[in-house]
């Protein structure tokens, strides 16, 4: 937020996602549509969408659809969809959040963002929103269940998004790797892409500033 100073900043939490309720479907039709509610409800047009990872997916179809999507900042999206993938998204249908001490949970927070490293107060921010206390401990508040994703075919929709894109991916990352991130600009007719050296999937977390500087961009332009 420090870094996006002039610009009005909604910042969307998913369905199942951070504070947001639990849900019985969590499709990327439903993600999408939480988009557009978002967008009705605060009657807001002409907008830069910004999503990390699922979010880049979403903002993406969205686009497709709905003109008051002006751009797109997508960070380092998934493009592929393994054997693999779809066993951990079975695996993940039924999953409920175990009980366990808080200092474990802000432990898992931790290494779950590697090789990102989070300083005390970036911590403590990301576990306010991410865990919540019951009975006998702490537990994540986000719903196991959104795990269990369709399968990711970006392909099938990119080459209809309409607007300027800015594709940001790690060099480092093994979600959107450099060949796969190429191949994902190139199929948006008027996406650029910038790939982030010694950088993981989680650009946002350890390259904050070249994310802003693509919003402000974005965001500037008529």
């Amino acid at each position: 937020m420090p870094l996006l100073a002039g610009l009005r900043v909604v910042a969307l939490d998913l369905r199942g996602h951070g504070l947001s309720d639990h849900r019985d479907g969590y499709g990327y039709a439903d993600y999408e549509r939480d988009l557009v509610t978002l967008l009705d409800s605060l009657e807001l047009e002409g907008v830069t969408v910004a999503g990390h990872s699922l979010g880049g997916y979403v903002a993406l179809a969205a686009a497709t659809r709905d003109e008051r999507i002006r751009s797109v900042v997508a960070i380092d999206v998934k493009s592929d969809w393994t054997e693999e993938d779809a066993a951990f998204a079975d695996r993940s249908r039924s999953g409920t959040q175990p009980v366990e001490e808080r200092a474990a949970l802000e432990a898992r927070l931790a290494r779950s963002v590697a090789p990102a490293e989070l300083d005390a107060a970036e911590l403590e921010a990301m576990a306010e929103r991410s865990l919540e206390p019951v009975a006998g401990g702490w537990r994540f508040r986000w719903d196991r269940r959104v795990l269990a994703t369709d399968p990711v075919e970006p392909f099938a929709f990119l080459g209809r998004v309409p607007c300027p894109v800015r594709v940001l991916a790690g060099a480092e990352s093994r979600v959107m790797p450099p060949g796969r991130a190429r191949a994902f600009a190139e199929a948006i007719p008027r996406a650029t892409l910038e790939l982030v050296d010694g950088v993981g999937h989680h650009v946002e977390l350890e390259a904050p500033a070249i994310v802003a500087a693509a919003l402000i961009d974005l965001a500037a332009r008529p």
